[in-house]
């Protein structure tokens, strides 16, 4: 405070200092006055660090970024509560980001963001983003069955004529899998059809192991996410070098949901202004869109309409999936209790 005693030219100095701080400030635009922004992720620590990185570099706000995986993040999360020190959560799966909306933690995402992706991803209660997906697929090795052999629904692999024939792994993906069919053909069906998946798949355990194995001949196809057969394809020098393919279902089945990433600011978050405008550039077709694009490492869809992989993804708009409200990711339990009631560990 100024001393309103003190000599007239000392004021004057005074004055013109504050001034001074008030125009840098100024000139130093809206980077100086915001963040920084610490974020919470559960995404590929690669993309993760990717989007915080352009971000800084596009607004020069500054991003702490604290990784781990996606259910170690959302238990933190509602452990911190009130206290928590994070303004944006994103996650890699849908369920670990439903279930923090379910807990009321997530702040509303303003509409003009929503309105950047795609609309069939945007969760009912608007409280998370969709930035990127992954669809599930299967992965064949065309040695093994042609194409037009392939099931025509994840359903029917529990039926004995497959037994023997394909590989699976109780994965995030697969347990939301898992809920998406209890909301959609009741948890009696779903129990009964993980009890098939049990009796004649190979339970391979990570998703990595499902691709491996389907490439390797040990089975003629499994069930998994997208993004792992391109992992391998980047370390044998491209998608040409790998015997196994990628089957898109042409269908809306279970086999083929498209699962959203999502991305939200913490009610706690004591800077929602800057919260709101990162999730703002994320789902923005130039901003973190663009990343999402360019990510080939473990390659994602971006979700923003007409923005593509620069990998040979399918467009989204391309893709045929399962609508289905991200919503009903919001509790996982019952899911994970049917699975293990199954005896899938």
């Amino acid at each position: 405070m100024f001393n309103l005693n003190q000599p007239p030219l000392a004021v004057r100095r005074a004055v013109r200092a504050a001034a001074a701080v008030a125009l840098t400030c100024l000139a130093l635009g809206p980077a100086f006055a915001e963040g920084p922004l610490t974020i919470y992720s559960g995404q590929h620590e690669a993309l993760a660090q990717s989007l915080a990185d352009a971000f800084t570099a596009e607004t020069g706000i500054a991003v702490t970024l604290r990784v781990g995986k996606d259910a170690e993040i959302a238990n933190q999360l509602i452990e911190e509560g009130a206290g928590t020190p994070a303004d944006v959560v994103i996650s890699e799966e849908p369920g670990p980001v439903a279930m923090l909306d379910g807990r009321g933690l997530l702040a509303p995402v303003d509409a003009a963001t929503l309105a950047q992706v795609d609309q069939r991803l945007v969760p009912g209660s608007g409280n998370w983003l969709p930035y990127a997906a992954r669809s599930r697929v299967i992965f064949y090795n065309p040695t093994l069955i042609d194409v037009t052999e392939l099931p025509h629904s994840i359903l029917d692999l529990a039926r004995p004529e497959w037994k023997g024939r394909f590989a699976y792994a109780p994965s995030g993906a697969f347990a939301s899998t898992v809920s998406y069919l209890i909301s959609d053909i009741g948890p009696d069906a779903t129990l009964e059809w993980l009890k098939g998946i049990k009796a004649n798949g190979g339970n391979e355990g990570k998703n990595g192991k499902v691709r491996d194995t389907v490439e390797a001949g040990q089975h003629p196809f499994g069930l998994s996410n997208h993004y792992y057969w391109w992992i391998l394809a980047n370390t044998r020098g491209g998608p040409d070098e790998l015997t196994s393919r990628i089957y898109y279902f042409d269908h809306p089945d279970a086999g083929g949901l498209l699962l959203p990433s999502g991305a939200a600011v913490l009610k706690a978050s004591d800077d929602q202004a800057t919260g709101q405008r990162f999730l703002a550039w994320l789902g923005s077709p130039t901003g973190g869109q663009r990343v999402v694009a360019d990510y080939v490492a473990a390659p994602q869809f971006p979700v923003a309409p007409g923005v593509d992989s620069v990998a040979d993804l399918p467009k989204v708009s391309e893709l045929t999936f399962p609508t289905v409200d991200p919503d009903v990711f919001i509790d996982l339990s019952a899911a994970m209790d049917l699975i293990l009631e199954a005896g899938i560990y």
